[in-house]
């Protein structure tokens, strides 16, 4: 017992020193993976479905309340940026526990390879592109007119970020409450950082109309580089509202949703909506399903810019397909998701008969 109490004295020690003579950033930016890497469904639709319970593995990265039974399918999806330069890719798995308990869990991983280092490689030489004259420009440290790079001398590095997440979810009175944790690691040349974070969401139905709500980085999400600076990410909440229309007559069901989200610090590149020096991100998005196995989703970023996507589903088997337009998610090019959604149980009974086969 005593020596149990000295080893949380100790950690507690370490960690408190470790904060103390840290470098303590609060920054805007640094989880995106764990945003704009998600599955074709959730994308095609600007990522409002926070109170939408669509069953797909991405569901749990907007809201950690929606883990909920997924046929125990696994989710794959590859997405390729900025012409093959940057590329991501999506793992996911709902597993069933219990009627009023789910788990979930998602790997992510994003890489960008083939990066310039142009650091103290300008030749500042000046206007007239000679060294030693002293003209205007030469030494001051900026690209002037007539000036270059030193192409021969530089190099090349990648930034690779691995994401991992994991939702667990319950059923409080009439109350559907999730917890969500995230660990990062981001590498950058020869960088590197570990980070962890708490999502917390709760969801509610209402006859045909839904409503969530999540809390992203709560208290706050924290990055530790390994030259001992800690960047913090401030927390942010986000309200959702679902309702679904049924066409009966015609095989129809149409999904309107919306997500409006109060983020504590200005992202710019993302935000265009201001209420009293508080940047607030709104996303709407509707899919309309035919006979439960042909989904066409349509989304609308506050920016202006828009997603849309088609999906197939089989009873063991389904596709998904995005498409995002410029500006969205990343703000660099448009984009193309394909997502694919199988069955364990299929898997499990393919490899059988495969086994059986060679027998």
């Amino acid at each position: 017992m005593k020596l149990k109490i000295n080893i949380i004295y100790s950690f507690l020690l370490f960690v408190f020193s470790t904060i103390l003579y840290a470098d303590i950033q609060v920054v805007a930016h640094g989880w995106e993976v764990f945003e704009r890497n998600t599955d074709s469904r959730i994308s095609s639709l600007a990522q409002s479905s926070i109170a939408y319970p669509i069953r797909t593995s991405g569901s749990v990265l907007l809201n950690p309340s929606l883990s909920i039974s997924y046929n125990d399918k696994v989710g794959f999806t590859h997405q390729s940026k900025i012409g093959g330069t940057a590329n991501s890719e999506f793992i996911g798995f709902d597993k069933y526990l219990s009627d009023s308990a789910w788990v979930s869990l998602i790997i992510l991983y994003e890489g960008v390879n083939g990066i310039p280092d142009t650091r103290g490689q300008l030749l500042d030489w000046g206007v007239d592109g000679i060294f030693g004259t002293f003209d205007a420009g030469e030494g001051n440290g900026l690209l002037d007119e007539g000036e270059r790079l030193d192409v021969s001398n530089i190099k090349f590095f990648s930034q690779n970020i691995f994401g991992f997440y994991g939702a667990h979810s319950r059923f409080f009175h009439k109350w559907r409450i999730g917890i969500g944790l995230k660990l990062l690691l981001h590498t950058i040349d020869r960088s590197f950082g570990f980070g962890a974070g708490l999502n917390v969401g709760a969801f509610r139905s209402f006859d045909n109309t839904n409503i969530g709500v999540v809390v992203n980085n709560l208290p706050s999400s924290g990055l530790v580089w390994e030259n001992g600076t800690i960047e913090i990410s401030p927390p942010s909440i986000s309200f959702g509202a679902h309702h679904r229309l049924a066409l009966n007559k015609y095989n129809i069901e149409l999904n309107p949703i919306f997500k409006l989200s109060v983020v504590s610090l200005d992202r710019s590149i993302d935000s265009k909506l201001i209420f009293d020096k508080i940047p607030i991100d709104l996303s709407l998005g509707v899919e309309t399903v035919y006979k439960n196995n042909l989904f066409f989703r349509l989304g609308i970023f506050q920016r202006g810019t828009f997603s849309s996507g088609l999906g197939l589903l089989w009873n063991d088997i389904s596709i998904d397909y995005a498409f995002l337009n410029d500006g969205s998610l990343n703000g660099i090019e448009k984009n193309h998701l394909l997502s694919i959604s199988v069955s364990l149980d299929w898997i499990k009974k393919q490899f059988k008969n495969k086994i059986k086969g060679t027998n």
